[in-house]
């Protein structure tokens, strides 16, 4: 008796080994394949598959294109009720046939990167979504702003996709050994997309201009902020490179990593950050630059949120705040405490430092406030920087392409 029971033991064993290498076939109304739902055995791992979805991302050529990599099925004879009535699965590969005689190919790997599991979808937000951030307060600046070398960015591809995660996941970097002409900002972001226009034109020059239409163009204190907050479409990321430094006193940048200051408001001022949160404060800069008229407002908090609750953009600029208060008079005096508050601990949490000529000080302008200190310009030597702004999209974007480049894997 006791031999039959290993005996029955060991076959069960290779059964189950044989499921794991080589083709295993489910038929609807078997254990594999549920109501809404196909299980499968991917990696040592059990994993769950709607039906409606695996129809949806059928990888055949009648239902996605390859080479546009677009799903292509006609929508109008989309059905959210097909039943799958078989499975065939092995090592690398999953074949579903539909009620419709329909046969939908997976690639295991593709399916087990997308699977519906909390560690799998993490993988995937973090492999090719978009990096996670680390927030950072001012004293931990030095370890965390890394310094990248210009000329290994535009040349190597590996420096590139390096200097894009660091600025994805810390907001900000130092790049270094740039030319010292006005141009050279062209090629680091010819290397990433292309630049985001504005009204202050592709290219902006960060100096002292007598009569100016924007206060960064003076040389005082320049209070922290966000650039350009009354856009809808705000750019995400500032890149300014340093030509010539004042040999002044002052010139210091500062900058401040408004997701720290957020949650630290959250856990430690939940009233106040809420109000940040919910209350639409109108944005304004109205003026002339290079002969051009605008008038641009904008209305949206100064801590504006994803479906997720989680902080997506900052909008802070004292000088670009409009005059004009949309929302209760009962609400000004504690959204202006709230506000104040707000500013005092992005001054406690901020790091300063100076860039020296060659410099390309990269940030994240929808994260970071950044400021400057007042200075003062001597004959033969007036301080002066170079801007361009980029989206985020246009750099998540070249990300993943240098992800898929450098480290290819069958899953994406």
């Amino acid at each position: 008796m006791l031999q039959i029971k290993r005996l029955r033991d060991v076959k069960c064993f290779l059964k189950y080994l044989s499921s794991e290498t080589s083709c295993s076939i489910v038929r609807r109304g078997c254990h594999g394949i549920g109501e809404d739902v196909i299980t499968l055995r991917i990696r040592g791992e059990t994993l769950k598959f709607p039906h409606v979805w695996l129809r949806d991302n059928c990888q055949c050529e009648q239902c996605y294109h390859k080479t546009a990599k677009s799903r292509i099925l006609d929508w109008n004879m989309f059905d959210v009720n097909r039943r799958p009535v078989e499975v065939r699965q092995d090592e690398s590969s999953v074949n579903v046939t539909w009620d419709d005689g329909h046969l939908s190919r997976f690639n295991s790997d593709w399916l087990k990167f997308r699977s519906f599991s909390e560690r799998d979808q993490t993988e995937y937000t973090r492999e090719l979504y978009r990096p996670p951030k680390r927030t950072w307060r001012g004293e931990e600046f030095p370890e965390i702003c890394a310094r990248h070398d210009y000329k290994k960015i535009v040349v190597y591809d590996e420096a590139l996709h390096r200097w894009l995660h660091d600025l994805s996941t810390y907001g900000v970097t130092l790049v270094r050994n740039a030319p010292g002409d006005e141009s050279a900002l062209d090629a680091l972001v010819g290397r990433v997309g292309f630049a985001k226009r504005t009204h202050y034109g592709v290219r902006f020059v960060v100096q002292h201009v007598p009569d100016t239409s924007n206060v960064a163009y003076q040389s005082s204190n320049l209070q922290p902020h966000t650039d350009l907050p009354y856009y809808e479409h705000c750019p995400g990321v500032n890149l300014l490179h340093c030509l010539v430094q004042t040999e002044s006193r002052g010139g210091e940048n500062t900058l401040a990593d408004c997701h720290y200051v957020a949650e630290y408001m959250r856990a430690n001022h939940p009233e106040q950050y809420g109000l940040l949160a919910d209350t639409q404060v109108e944005w304004r800069d109205v003026g002339v630059e290079n002969g051009e008229e605008f008038h641009k407002l904008y209305r949206a908090p100064v801590v504006c949120l994803d479906g997720r609750g989680e902080v997506a953009r900052i909008n802070f600029s004292v000088p670009q705040r409009g005059s004009h208060f949309p929302g209760p008079i009962e609400r000004v005096r504690p959204w202006y405490e709230a506000h104040s508050l707000f500013y005092e601990l992005s001054r406690r949490f901020s790091a300063t430092f100076k860039v020296e000529p060659g410099d390309i000080l990269a940030f994240d302008n929808v994260r970071l406030l950044h400021g400057r200190n007042q200075y003062e310009d001597r004959d033969g030597n007036v301080r002066k920087l170079v801007g361009v702004y980029v989206d985020w999209d246009e750099i998540y974007s070249r990300l993943r392409c240098l992800k898929v480049k450098l480290y290819p894997r069958d899953c994406y």
